[in-house]
């Protein structure tokens, strides 16, 4: 008769199966609890490697943490049982080897790439998704489907019979595809001597069944534990182990409550319910050739008021109407105690949920000896509990680790090749030198001096030219005399020297051409080892250790993979990097951790997190197989994603049986409602209004500890600044156009010119309007100062060919030059007529010239500086002054307030102060607007009624001189924002004064 028990869900499992080991509860006559040596003679068989080290812990606590003998644990698989790792040494069969997974990835996407290549485009080419990302993900969905062939025995003839015109067109094309590939990749795993991973693994244990069972009682005890059998090759060898004189299986959280007509639906031929809790056990009895009579359970069920409740609330959805007879089966009381434990947490939002779980699991620590864990299939919630928990100074387990591409080995390996791909351009080459693990031969403080100064002397602003000579270039610009400090450009060049060498391997490859993927690989491989040393697969960082390990694998396969532009090899690595998870070594709380639902099935902490209980999380909805429909997958007896959904009910009904059960969700999920998981809906349903109500008056306590741990008591509002720096800091020279800056805000001054502040330019700046104004002033300036009197006979030519000169550096952006060229000919076109206009009654043209006028203040002399864009010398004698402007020039009522540059410019060129324009008189004050839209330009002059430019000039400079006399006084700060012209402006130095926490709610009244 095959021995068959199980745990309940509130027993902890893995204690519960050492104690009955010991006491002789799951082998008859085999209790070694007083005979040690013979516990090494049984084998245990458990799902994952960490079930096997909690097993063992577990039996060491029960023998008082001495010294023992264990049995042999043997892992059944590795975190997930479609990803069978059995044990080599659990059976003779060693070949033929399976294929590697990045190996069978490689040509699975190599494949994929040349199919769709060749599909024409009435032949469904528009529904395969492209690119490298698109590709690996295909291979993916590819290679599970394999696996699902194998699992399931279906073979290319089972494959031949279904009828594609019953289908979609494109099942139609992906199906001839599927066929074609699997006849000729199993052609090139024989000719290899590999064979499919599922194939190895079924191999291995068939092996294993066929051995033990050869042995028979031989064997000595065998133990089968915590296994779903959700494999029918695991299911086979569950079943030898439990026919074994010595053996035993022990199921995880078989439902003996659950009424038989029940539990019978689960696997009526007619249908079944591949969706619920049971499912998986049920079917695996019929494997067993055991009923559910046939099973006892071992040890006494810590909840068992629990486990009824939760069986009953996901009892199959067509006996549902027995809930309304509940009370008969778990009175009022018995209900009070199984919700006693449960808290509920329902979150506005996922931040506010991570926030609550680490609380809750911070609050676990307080308590000597206690155990908590957060259970969750949602990668973000454990990624943002990780992050929360880090607050509190406590580092957490997660088992699952960080993807290798997240690594700092694996960002840097992605950072080199995106740079690279993107031809050096300024962001991409920042973040790769700014990562801690470029060193380039550098001490660390060395290493930032350096990209401190190639960041301000090449990558701030306009991007430069592409690759090293673009930067060597730039640098170039910038080692013209007085642009820039020698000792700084010096490092910025040894910096580039040093990137060219180290890069030089990729830098060799031509980015437009594809390329082999072993030359790419190993070209990428030369170069992380220069600019950060040789990987190691041994590297204590274990993040390291893996990128080697990678390294090494795809160079070995890599000649079986596609050839590939830098670009898409970009792409590649990320896909083929994301995949490997890595788990840090050492520094976690060993009292927390995170766990996959799989991984804790087995495992009984104190308190357990079950976290983002929505639908689409958990349960997981099946995504859609890219390669065969529903149906299809259905008439090949293949698993429909239902099954999943009974998996993902398993696991929770299992994480429900700990002492104390926290179930979180939130309301919102991106921004959008999300819909809570039909395991909480139904428990919700079974529980009652009242009980459900106190469980989540428990977690809105979490949630208010939450709330209160970002609170922050009222602060008394910043007053608006106005520093007030000694007389000796204080500028003593300004320029007409800052007169305009130091009247509305005097902060600015103060923070560029006392504090010597400047506003860098951002990395890789899009040219804006301070490019195509500088261009324009410059074209036009130089046509006025080498045309001072007549303009030639052919003028407009002779502006384009100044203009094309000028906006020659903004070709580098295509787009903004071809706009802003096409403005400037028009500008050109309304130029000329302006000039043939104005030249009649002018005697000369001074362009592009700049002066100072000295103003005696009390405590010495201060200077008001400009540089006029144009004064005119009319015939007179008297003097016009005018100014360009690419935008919309200030009216004439701001000119004559708040906007004085031309103003000021007449008063300085009235006495003089403007190189080699005589004295005189100012007779107009003019803004052209050169705007090269519908309207190309317009003439904007500056008329005071009732007055001259004389007397409005005087006016401006009088007040300029009352306004520095009044910053003599010590006294007398630089307030911030003074005179606005725009409500909300915001400028370069307004963070420094922090405009938004006191202008907030407006003070004064403004």
């Amino acid at each position: 008769m095959p021995r068959v028990l199980t745990i309940a869900p509130s027993s902890p499992f893995l204690p519960t199966l050492a104690r009955a080991l010991l006491d002789g509860g799951l082998v008859e006559g085999f209790a070694p609890r007083g005979d040690l040596f013979a516990l090494s003679g049984a084998t245990v068989f458990l799902p994952t490697r960490r079930a096997g080290r909690a097993f063992a812990e577990a039996l060491r606590t029960e023998l008082g943490g001495g010294a023992i003998l264990l049995p042999k644990i043997v892992p059944l698989g590795d975190v997930d049982e479609d990803a069978l790792a059995f044990s080599e040494d659990a059976s003779p069969l060693a070949a033929p080897h399976g294929i590697a997974p990045v190996h069978r990835r490689i040509i699975l996407a190599n494949l994929i790439g040349r199919w769709r290549d060749a599909l024409a485009e009435g032949e469904g080419r528009a529904a395969v998704a492209a690119g490298p990302a698109a590709t690996f993900a295909l291979a993916d969905a590819l290679a599970h489907l394999f696996d699902d062939f194998t699992t399931a025995g279906v073979d290319l003839a089972a494959l031949k019979a279904i009828v594609p015109e019953e289908h979609d067109c494109y099942f139609e094309v992906s199906l001839e595809f599927v066929r074609l590939v699997r006849r000729h990749f199993s052609a090139y795993l024989a000719e290899a001597g590999l064979v499919e991973p599922a194939v190895r693994r079924d191999a291995l244990v068939a092996a294993e069944a066929a051995r033990l069972t050869s042995l028979g009682a031989g064997a000595g005890p065998v133990i089968a534990a915590g296994s779903t059998g959700s494999l029918p090759a695991t299911a086979r060898l569950l079943r030898a182990i439990s026919r074994l004189p010595l053996g035993c299986v022990v199921l995880p959280g078989l439902d003996l409550a659950l009424d038989a007509a029940s539990f019978a639906l689960l696997t009526d031929p007619g249908g079944g319910a591949p969706d619920h809790p049971q499912f998986g056990l049920a079917r695996l009895l019929g494997t067993l050739e055991v009923t559910r009579a046939d099973v006892a359970q071992i040890g006494r069920p810590a909840q068992s008021e629990r486990d009824l409740l939760i069986g009953e609330a996901l009892r199959p959805a067509e006996t549902s109407d027995l809930w309304s007879t509940l009370s008969e089966r778990l009175p009022s009381q018995d209900a009070d105690a199984a919700m006693a434990g449960v808290t509920v947490i329902a979150a506005d939002d996922p931040r506010e949920e991570a926030l609550a779980i680490a609380l809750v699991l911070r609050d676990a620590l307080e308590t000597p000896g206690a155990t908590a864990a957060l259970v969750t299939p949602d990668r973000d919630l454990a990624r943002r509990v990780t992050g929360e928990l880090a607050r509190f100074g406590v580092a957490i387990d997660d088992s699952a680790g960080i993807p290798l591409a997240e690594t700092s080995a694996g960002r840097l390996a992605r950072l080199m090749v995106e740079a690279v791909a993107d031809d050096l351009a300024p962001v991409a080459l920042f973040a790769l030198l700014s990562h801690p693990l470029a060193r380039l031969g550098l001490a660390e403080e060395d290493k930032a001096e350096a990209l401190a100064a190639l960041e301000i002397d090449a990558l701030r602003g306009p991007r430069p030219e592409g690759g090293i000579a673009g930067l060597r270039a730039a640098l170039a610009a910038r080692g013209e005399p007085g642009a820039a400090p020698a000792e700084r450009l010096a490092r910025a060049r040894d910096l580039v020297a040093r990137l060219d060498t180290a890069l030089a391997p990729l830098l060799a490859l031509d980015p437009a051409r594809e390329t082999a993927l072993s030359t790419l690989i190993a070209a990428h491989a030369a170069a992380f080892a220069a600019l950060a040393g040789p990987l190691d697969a041994a590297a204590e960082d274990p993040g390291e250790a893996a990128l080697a390990a990678v390294f090494a694998e795809m160079g070995d396969v890599a000649g079986d993979g596609p050839a590939l532009t830098l670009a898409d090899y970009a792409q590649t690595l990320v896909a083929l990097l994301s995949d490997r998870m890595v788990r840090p070594r050492g520094g976690a709380s060993q009292r927390l951790a995170i766990l996959g639902p799989i991984e804790a099935r087995l495992l009984s902490p104190d308190r357990v997190v079950l976290g983002s209980l929505v639908e689409r999380t958990w349960p997981t909805l099946g995504e859609t197989d890219p390669w065969l429909s529903r149906p299809m997958r259905a008439a090949l007896g293949l698993d429909l994603p239902e099954r999943r959904i009974g998996l993902a009910a398993h696991d929770f009904a299992q994480g429900c049986g700990a002492r104390e059960v926290v179930l979180t969700y939130p309301a919102k999920v991106a921004g959008t409602q999300s819909v809570v998981s039909r395991f909480v809906q139904r428990l919700q349903t079974v529980a009652g209004t009242a009980r459900w109500e106190a469980a989540r008056a428990r977690g809105d306590r979490w949630r208010r500890a939450a709330a209160r741990l970002d609170a922050a008591p009222p602060v008394p509002r910043v007053p608006r600044p106005a520093p007030a720096p000694p007389l000796h800091l204080r500028p003593r020279r300004l320029s007409v156009t800052e007169v305009e800056t130091f009247l509305r805000d005097p902060y600015s001054i103060f923070a560029r010119r006392v504090l010597g502040l400047e506003m860098l330019d951002p990395l890789d700046a899009a040219p804006g309007g301070a490019e195509r104004g500088s261009a324009l002033h410059a074209a036009v300036g130089a046509f006025a100062h080498d045309y001072p009197e007549a303009l030639p006979e052919n003028a407009f030519e002779e502006l384009l060919a100044y203009g094309r000169e000028a906006f020659r550096p903004l070709e580098a952006f295509p787009a903004e030059h071809a706009l802003w060229w096409t403005r400037f000919e028009r500008v050109a076109a309304y130029l000329v007529d302006f000039e043939y206009r104005r030249r009649a009654g002018l005697r000369h043209v001074h362009a592009e010239v700049g002066g100072a006028l000295e103003i005696p203040l009390t405590t010495g002399p201060f200077f008001l500086t400009g540089r006029a864009d144009r004064i005119e010398a009319r015939d007179d004698g008297r003097l016009n002054i005018l100014d360009f402007k690419t935008g919309t020039a200030p009216s004439a009522k701001q000119a004559l307030s708040l906007s004085p540059q031309l103003p000021l410019e007449a008063a300085m060129a009235a006495r003089g102060a403007f190189k080699g324009v005589p004295k005189a008189e100012v007779a107009d004050l003019l803004y052209v607007e050169l705007k090269g839209g519908a309207v190309a330009g317009a003439e904007r002059p500056i008329v005071a009624k009732g007055r001259t430019t004389t007397e409005v000039a005087d006016e401006k400079l009088v007040g300029l001189m009352g306004l520095l006399e009044a910053f003599e006084d010590e006294r007398q700060g630089y307030r911030s924002l003074a005179a606005p012209q725009w409500k909300g402006r915001f400028g370069a130095y307004d963070h420094l004064a922090r405009v938004k926490e006191w202008g907030l709610a407006g003070e004064d009244g403004e």
